[in-house]
């Protein structure tokens, strides 16, 4: 009896300890389990931020509260612009000080959290080259848009935390009206022409540095004698030589014996010419790169209308892709309007008689029989 009394004693024992350990294992792993579940969600929440703010500061440019960023961002650009401006004019400076402090320090913290929020998303880029989170973002810092981002803040941020009564500094803001190339089509059709031609531009430039010298040292040999301060170098020379080949001409030294004025106007014959290169070479550029871009569209259209029609989600991506190309509307509409008639349908049959496969073309209302696949 009181062995069965032990047994009975020792079951509930063991089974109370086995009881207890085991809940005590659950909650042990419960916390944990939950941690690592909410950090996912926060994590998984972060990058959803992450990517629609990519998509408003990068990508769609048609979504509203891009639009309404983009706007925003080039006004205050603009204000800055004109307020450095009318901030060179002592009176004007003194009158309104506390309005141009508080339009800085408001605009130097907006174009840092700009700064800043672009070097947190451009992970998201397509580019694979920013896709890592240290080295991508590395490299998006050193992008032209990005340093013009950091330029825009930067020295104003040294100015005023280190040598706040260096007003020169106060030029540095005039950097931001190159931001405007972010949001600009003309600036951005501008800056893809110049990389473009960047090469035939730096040739054009060479032959005219060249020409410059050249012309300085003629003149330098004609006049020098005449004129020593205006000729007496070709250092100095070089002026006379700049401004007339480039065909401003400002006056201020001008050969005076018979020589010097026929080796002028040989120079200024030259001139004409070297400068209108630079302009036909840029001419050339832009009609190049728009006529490319409406390639672009042509054969973005051409690729959706395979079915041989345009639903709205396809429309509305060429309506953004118009926007993006910097393609007007109207020469959008007159782009589809012509591949739309241009489109061929082509239908699979065969013969009813010998059921040979035949292929009908209906273009534009010229219909073609030709013989189809086996």
């Amino acid at each position: 009896m009181p062995k069965n009394s032990s047994h009975t004693t020792d079951e509930p024992l063991v089974g109370a300890s086995a009881g207890e350990i085991k809940p005590k294992s659950v909650t042990a792993h419960a916390p944990s389990g939950q941690s690592r579940e909410s950090h996912r969600e926060s994590q998984s929440r972060w990058l959803r931020w992450r990517k629609q703010l990519f998509k408003i500061l990068e990508k769609e440019k048609t979504n509203h509260t891009a639009r309404l960023i983009r706007v925003s961002l080039m006004g205050l650009i603009l204000v800055n612009v004109v307020a450095v401006i009318l901030e060179s004019d002592p009176a004007i400076f003194a009158r309104y000080a506390v309005f141009f402090t508080t339009l800085e320090v408001f605009s130097l913290v907006v174009f840092t959290v700009e700064y800043l929020l672009r070097v947190w998303v451009a992970v998201e880029s397509p580019d694979k080259r920013f896709r890592s989170p240290v080295r991508g973002r590395l490299r998006y810092m050193l992008t032209p848009m990005a340093l013009v981002d950091l330029l825009a803040v930067a020295p104003v941020w040294f100015g005023m935390l280190i040598y706040r009564d260096l007003m020169i500094l106060r030029g540095f803001r005039l950097i931001r009206v190159f931001k405007l190339t972010r949001y600009s089509r003309s600036m951005d059709l501008m800056v893809a022409v110049l990389k473009q031609e960047k090469g035939t531009l730096a040739s054009a430039f060479f032959i005219l540095g060249m020409l410059i010298v050249m012309a300085a040292a003629g003149i330098h040999m004609v006049e020098g004698d005449k004129q020593p301060e205006a000729f007496g170098t070709v250092l100095r020379a070089i002026w006379w030589a700049a401004v007339t080949l480039t065909t401003v001409g400002y006056g201020d030294v001008v050969p005076v014996t018979p020589m010097g004025k026929t080796f002028g106007t040989f120079i200024v014959l030259i001139g004409v010419a070297m400068a209108a290169l630079p302009a036909a070479i840029l001419a050339s550029g832009f009609s190049y790169e728009i006529n490319r871009r409406r390639e672009v569209f042509r054969s973005k259209v051409m690729a959706m209308m395979a079915d041989g029609q345009l639903d709205k989600k396809e429309r509305k991506k060429l309506r953004n892709l118009a926007e993006e190309l910097g393609i007007p509307p109207s020469d959008a509409n007159l782009i589809i309007k012509e591949v739309s008639h241009e489109v061929r349908v082509f239908v699979q049959t065969e013969c009813p008689h010998c059921h040979f496969p035949l292929q009908i073309d209906n273009s534009t209302g010229h219909l073609k029989i030709m013989k189809g696949t086996q």
